[in-house]
């Protein structure tokens, strides 16, 4: 019975399996090895037998004219070495949280279904037939940012909901699923890899916290292009360099990166990659929001413990502008010093979306939005005017 026989059954069980995941977590265990290099052997040692035994052959005759033997030789070469460069490379083998994967070379169909994957691959030159839409509501799942490298490809969008959309993911026939930026159960990865080749989480890191350069190296080594995906890192560092060297007042400043989640606020921890990337222009994250988030990548803040957001900066973070009033109408901001000191910033919906995707992409377009910004807060003068404050009607 072939995959393709098998998809309605397949469907089924995911469905059922991941409603089951729902209820409870996967474990780590390590996928098993495959391959063997017995046949491979066998093979060789079949060819230099015969390989010999053509030499011998062939010393035995005592030819009319060497420069014809010459010829021939060098030709015999010429094929044998045109028959080694077309022979097809074996699959690439990738590392994960839940093991090893074999991905096929050149895959045709692939499937980002990690929640900002689409970055890394479109920035890599592979154009996705299917997208995980995490928020924002753009077309084709894809950011201005990212937009020009879609082209006029018109990706499935896959809405991201607590447990994946099955029927939706077996319809885009899929030969590699790519989720990356994810937080696959056992299960989910399981039963995902029965639809095809699936790369889940970077092995090295809890869920949601690999930074973005084991992201995408992770995501280069998919397709063999790891060069390519330093180089895009090296661009993204170099920009950073740029930015500290501009803005020597960053260094050593405390930041929060906040949000609001059903009107309670937080803050990110140093794991996350929102918090990074402003520790890579010059800001520290308090060292206490990872004592107090422990296995979390973020820390709740009540009113009790507003001190948590008195920091040199504070970054408020939002998926749209609902979200963004429930945070300038949050009580706990009636006892924070930074509003009334100018050191408040308010990301739209693009910014916002630069920030929590941290990808190759969208940091650059996150820079050029978000410093000017930040130097007008930390300028020590609480007359200076934050625009995005102004904007939001966070200050008069």
């Amino acid at each position: 019975m072939t995959v393709t026989d098998r998809r309605p059954l397949l469907i089924i069980a995911l469905v059922l399996a991941l409603f089951a995941a729902a209820c409870g977590g996967g474990d780590d265990d390590s996928g098993d090895d495959a391959g063997s290099a017995s046949e491979s052997a066998s093979a060789s040692a079949s060819e230099s037998e015969s390989a010999s035994a053509s030499a011998s052959e062939a010393a035995d005759e005592e030819p009319a004219d060497p420069a014809s033997v010459d010829d021939t030789a060098s030709s015999d070469h010429d094929t044998d070495d045109a028959d080694e460069a077309e022979a097809p490379a074996g699959p690439i083998v990738v590392t994960h949280k839940f093991g090893e994967t074999e991905v096929p070379r050149d895959p045709q169909r692939v499937l980002s279904l990690g929640f900002s994957d689409q970055d890394d691959l479109l920035a890599l030159g592979v154009v996705p037939v299917g997208i995980l839409d995490w928020f924002g509501d753009q077309p084709n799942a894809v950011w201005p940012w990212a937009q020009p490298l879609l082209g006029d490809a018109e990706p499935t969008v896959i809405p991201a909901v607590v447990e994946p959309n099955v029927e939706l993911i077996a319809s885009v026939d899929p030969d590699l699923i790519v989720a990356v930026s994810q937080g696959l159960t056992r299960e989910q990865y399981d039963l995902l890899s029965e639809l095809a080749p699936t790369v889940a989480q970077h092995a090295d890191y809890a869920d949601y916290r690999a930074p973005w350069q084991e992201r995408t190296r992770l995501i280069g080594s998919i397709f063999d292009k790891a060069d390519e995906a330093e180089a895009l890192i090296r661009g993204v560092e170099d920009r950073f360099a740029e930015v500290r060297a501009a803005h020597p007042e960053f260094e050593g400043l405390s930041a929060a990166v906040a949000f609001a989640f059903n009107g309670q606020p937080g803050v990110y921890a140093s794991s996350d990659v929102r918090a990074q990337i402003l520790e890579s222009i010059g800001f520290q994250t308090p060292a206490e929001y990872d004592e107090l988030a422990g296995e979390a990548f973020f820390v709740n803040v009540s009113e009790e413990r507003v001190d948590l957001l008195d920091t040199d900066v504070v970054v408020w973070i939002a998926t749209d502008e609902v979200v963004m009033q429930d945070v300038l109408q949050s009580p706990i901001r009636d006892v924070m010093r930074a509003p009334g000191e100018g050191r408040e910033i308010f990301t739209p919906t693009l910014v916002s979306g630069a920030f929590s995707f941290g990808s190759p992409l969208s940091i650059g377009y996150l820079l050029d939005e978000l410093v000017p910004e930040l130097a007008l807060a930390v300028d020590g003068d609480p007359a200076t005017a934050v625009p995005s404050a102004v904007a939001i009607g966070a200050v008069g």
